[in-house]
C-alpha cells in the first residue's frame, strides 16, 4: 500500500516536472526531451494502475515514434 502510493507520487512528480520543463525551456531541443520525460513519467503512472499494454503504446508511439519526429524536425529547421 506505501509503496503504491510512493510510486504514484514519485511518477507524478517526474510528469509535472517535465512538463513544466516543456514550457520553461528556452531551448527547443531541451523542450522536446523534457516532453520525453514527460511521456516516460505517465507511462509509469500506467503501470502503477494496472495497465500495462497503455504503458508500453505510450512508450512505443508517444515517447519513441512521435517524439523522434518532433526533434527531429526541430533539428531540422535549426531553431
Amino acid at each position: 500500500m506505501v509503496t503504491d502510493a510512493l510510486l504514484f507520487y514519485s511518477f507524478a512528480t517526474i510528469t509535472v516536472i517535465g512538463a513544466l520543463m516543456v514550457v520553461t525551456q528556452k531551448n527547443p531541443v531541451y523542450s522536446v526531451l523534457s516532453l520525453i520525460a514527460s511521456f516516460f513519467g505517465l507511462a509509469g503512472l500506467y503501470v502503477v494502475l494496472e495497465a500495462p499494454f497503455v504503458a508500453v503504446a505510450q512508450i512505443i508511439i508517444y515517447a519513441g515514434a512521435i517524439m523522434v519526429l518532433f526533434l527531429f524536425v526541430v533539428m531540422l529547421l535549426n531553431a
